[in-house]
């Protein structure tokens, strides 16, 4: 697939750190829909400058993050612009590779983790994580919603520890926002840790 001018690639990102002396990607980063170039927009969080683009982000420890006063200037002027973004540790950019390298007796062997063909409408969720029963959808619209929602339920969803966002191009079951689902509370009884009699119980109802 040809990108469009203006696209930069993983490979071709610029004003990388270093670390001991080798490039590394940014720890923590901002991932966004990039309306112009059909992909998405991968920000350093640190340094607020675009660090590439790319067609499928995961980011671990994630925050959903919808600024107001943006939204507000959509609603206004019925314009698009950019004030909605997932924040999080940089994981992995680009799609799962199937091929894996393991050393056996002394040597250097490749091996593929799945038994998936390379057909269109061939994965598990082993080479697309996503695709898994844990992973929820998640969706944003503006006129609708104050904050990222469930895209079932419609439920405000303001962090996760596993996202993956992908855009259009990118391979797998269909175009949306991955996330697991943060545990639900445990419910604490009203009496833990307080031990009554039956005297006392008796006395307070």
């Amino acid at each position: 697939m040809r990108e469009k001018k203006g696209y930069i690639s993983w490979a071709d990102a610029k004003d990388r750190k270093t670390y001991m002396g080798c490039p590394v990607a940014p720890d923590r980063v901002r991932v966004y829909f990039n309306l112009n170039l059909d992909c998405l927009s991968v920000i350093d969080a640190e340094t607020g400058l675009l660090y590439c683009h790319a067609h499928r982000v995961e980011l671990h420890d994630a925050k959903f993050r919808v600024q107001e006063a943006g939204r507000q200037r959509v609603l206004r002027e019925k314009r698009k612009n950019v004030h909605a973004y997932i924040v999080g540790k940089l994981h992995n950019v680009g799609d799962v590779s199937k091929e894996r390298h393991h050393l056996v007796r002394g040597k250097v062997e490749k091996y593929n983790i799945c038994d998936c063909g390379d057909g269109e409408f061939e994965w598990c969720d082993k080479c697309i994580p996503e695709s898994g029963e844990e992973f929820k959808g998640a969706t944003y619209n503006p006129y609708k919603y104050e904050t990222f929602v469930n895209d079932i339920e419609k439920k405000p969803i303001y962090k996760s520890k596993r996202v993956v966002v992908r855009d259009k191009t990118a391979l797998g079951p269909h175009y949306n926002i991955f996330y697991i689902p943060e545990p639900k509370p445990k419910r604490v009884p009203w009496n833990k840790g307080k031990r009554y009699t039956h005297k006392e119980l008796k006395c307070q109802t």
